[in-house]
């Protein structure tokens, strides 16, 4: 078993920019899951590059990856299930294959731990997926894109927020999460928006074409002249 984190060491990375892993990452190194067992995913996920909701960005520091799709997976003894999701650094990539996905085992958001396995080590919003998925039994898909438009418009679509304090990948952002989760109106929506993530959305719901719509929507209602209510 490996642990990952800001190079290798145990604390969380300090750098704000996303791809950079801010957890403790316990990482043990496993084969891939079926190329089947992730079509649902892989099919979202070439929609949202496509659309740009996830893709990569050249910054001084260089070419940074964003966005990234999660499924839970079939429920442990325990209750809390696992789930895959696409490996950290993938960003860039058009299609991806079975080397770029990694499943989650376990989490901490107390401890800031995530415990994974896989080809690769996870994406570095492992732990706020890990909050829908602790929150709310029913949820089976997070995705997690850029926007812009549904980002800065988020008050004209009726979006909640986050916290603009609470940066990505932290434990913070976790807990405003699971806080806006606890709201029948969030719940409703399926759709929040990262206050401290700039441009950050992220969709959740019981399959995923149904969280694959809603950011389509909101992207297209974003993109408009008005901005059409939330339903």
């Amino acid at each position: 078993m490996g642990i990952l984190g800001n190079g290798g060491a145990d604390a969380p990375s300090a750098h704000q920019r996303e791809g950079v892993t801010k957890f403790r990452l316990h990482y043990t190194r496993a084969a891939p899951l079926e190329a089947a067992r992730l079509a649902a995913l892989q099919g979202w996920r070439r929609v949202l590059f496509d659309l740009g909701l996830i893709g990569q960005e050249i910054t001084e520091a260089g070419p940074v990856g964003f966005g990234n799709v999660s499924e839970r997976l079939t429920a442990t003894q325990d209750g809390r299930g696992r789930f895959v999701i696409t490996a950290t650094q993938t960003g860039h990539k058009p299609s991806l294959t079975p080397e770029d996905y990694s499943v989650v085992t376990d989490w901490d958001l107390a401890a800031n731990r995530i415990n994974a396995e896989g080809p690769a080590p996870p994406s570095s919003e492992s732990l706020t997926h890990a909050i829908f998925y602790d929150s709310l039994a029913d949820v089976r898909y997070v995705f997690h894109g850029h926007s812009p438009e549904i980002w800065s418009r988020a008050d004209a679509l009726g979006l909640p927020a986050t916290d603009p304090h609470a940066a990505y990948g932290t434990p913070e952002i976790a807990r405003e999460v699971q806080t806006l989760l606890a709201l029948p109106d969030c719940r409703a929506a399926g759709l929040l928006v990262m206050g401290g993530h700039r441009n950050g959305v992220i969709s959740f719901a019981a399959t995923a074409d149904a969280a694959g719509d809603r950011l389509v929507r909101a992207l297209a209602h974003a993109r408009g002249p008005t901005p059409a209510p939330r339903p």
